[in-house]
């Protein structure tokens, strides 16, 4: 098969149609804590130098009621004071979980503190 054709007098060859091209794929690692009622999906994003971003992004699935919701959740700050039983991080908390959910929401992240996914 010919690569290249000539048209009045001109060359051209004909493109590759396998070109690679950046599909800018995102990389992460994550973690996740499942109970009956909720399901946390914890993840980190990595950054172009092989390090990960200080934020910690969490999909957060109530099974509880019905069809299931999920909801997205990236409020470090939130997150952080619901470790600390910040009050205003707590009821928060609470808007989206039982008292029995929040306590388990909160050893998923002691757990991420732990793994220094938290500084």
């Amino acid at each position: 098969m010919e690569d290249r054709i000539e048209i009045n007098g001109v060359w051209y060859v004909k493109e590759d149609d396998t070109t690679e091209e950046d599909l800018g794929i995102t990389e992460f690692k994550g973690c996740v804590y499942e109970t009956d009622r909720y399901c946390w999906e914890a993840t980190k994003i990595l950054k172009y130098d092989d390090k990960y971003y200080d934020e910690v992004d969490i999909k957060f699935t109530d099974k509880s009621n019905g069809p299931w919701f999920s909801s997205h959740w990236d409020n470090n700050v939130w997150m952080k004071g619901v470790l600390r039983n910040d009050p205003e991080s707590i009821k928060e908390a609470k808007t989206s979980m039982s008292k029995k959910g929040v306590a388990d929401f909160k050893r998923f992240l002691i757990a991420l503190k732990e793994k220094g996914w938290f500084n």
